[in-house]
């Protein structure tokens, strides 16, 4: 049987952590994939029994919601049951999936025109990710907004005592002193949609450097489309954290990443769905918050664990990997490695997963 992508590319990353680790480890002979996730929709809502097969798996599993769908995925409704997707394509209406038979999720949810914005690439920090001396930028960070009176957060320096913000770009040369890790950014004067975008930073009186992040606002033509698509899902009936699901699937495949991360931080500490905290972990990852995407996925693999969902277990371990990989700590790195393998191996085997 052909090893999946998620294989080959958690036995580089073992491979690498063990090489840190100075072990001697024959390197495993291993066939290159040509499977690639062209992604259509999440999964957003369950009602009943559905299924949900990926092109490498030998089988059907349970699906579970929040779960990213790439083309040539199935789905399986039984009998009575239902699911409903959110595309990736901001110009389509959610897919309900009612029928009994199995459905490819292109079928319902066409691949977009151009390819929608993911969070799922490898985590690359560009500094030094245990400096808690410098005021990481949370948001917005390396991200379109709808918003252009948007909130300016950094993490607290311990010890600090105020922040120098500065918002620069055509037009803007604005700066205040908080001694807050938090401002909103009042509208005076108004961020536009420039090419160039705006450059956030933010200085602690600890005579360390700058935090420094880039952001922009979208165009308003773009605007106009991702905003007639965020009212179809409020109008729509749908439970409320399938409404949240839904949204953060559009956000971050318009790459309005600051909208996605206050969606999810706002319900995450009272949700029971592993895709949640996973969704979030992506989202900090990304702007190279590894303390909190660490708590994130082991959210994400803990609940993923409780409902016996391999693949969450599998997708989580593996990002706790390369967290552990990013902080220096290659004993536990090495084990959420080795647990993602196991995972991902299970999916592809012959025996069914069963709840």
């Amino acid at each position: 049987m052909r090893r999946s992508g998620s294989i080959l590319i958690i036995l580089s990353l073992l491979l690498l952590v063990t090489d840190k680790q100075q072990q001697a480890r024959a390197r495993p002979t291993v066939e290159a994939s040509t499977n690639s996730c062209v992604h259509v929709g999440r999964l957003i809502s369950i009602q009943g029994k559905v299924e949900h097969k990926r092109q490498e798996w030998s089988n059907y599993h349970p699906a579970t919601i929040g779960v990213a769908l790439c083309q040539g995925d199935r789905l399986r409704p039984a009998k009575g049951a239902r699911a409903i997707v959110q595309c990736a394509d901001p110009s389509q209406n959610p897919w309900t999936v009612v029928s009994s038979l199995s459905s490819g999720a292109a079928v319902g949810c066409r691949p977009p025109n151009k390819p929608v914005y993911k969070t799922t690439q490898p985590i690359t920090p560009t500094r030094d990710p245990l400096n808690s001396r410098i005021p990481h930028i949370i948001s917005p960070n390396r991200t379109w907004l709808l918003n252009n009176k948007p909130t300016l957060r950094w993490t607290a320096v311990p010890g600090a005592t105020s922040y120098v913000v500065r918002v620069s770009g055509p037009g803007v040369n604005w700066v205040r002193e908080v001694n807050t890790n938090s401002i909103i950014y009042p509208g005076e004067p108004p961020l536009k949609p420039v090419e160039q975008g705006y450059l956030l930073t933010v200085q602690a009186d600890n005579g360390e450097p700058s935090a420094k992040a880039i952001f922009g606002l979208l165009d308003s033509r773009q605007a106009t489309r991702v905003k007639a698509a965020q009212e179809r899902i409020t109008n729509r009936n749908l439970p409320a954290e399938a409404k949240i699901l839904a949204l953060v699937e559009l956000y971050i495949g318009q790459e309005l990443i600051a909208e996605a991360t206050e969606q999810l931080e706002a319900v995450a500490a009272g949700s029971q769905t592993a895709a949640i905290h996973h969704l979030l972990g992506d989202l900090y990852a990304q702007v190279e918050l590894f303390p909190q995407a660490l708590l994130s996925y082991q959210q994400a693999v803990k609940l993923a664990t409780t409902t016996n969902d391999i693949e969450g277990q599998a997708r989580a371990a593996y990002r706790l990997g390369e967290v552990y990989t990013v902080l220096g700590n290659l004993d536990k790195a090495a084990y959420w490695l080795q647990q993602a393998r196991q995972g991902y191996e299970v999916l592809q085997s012959l025996k069914p997963i069963s709840h």
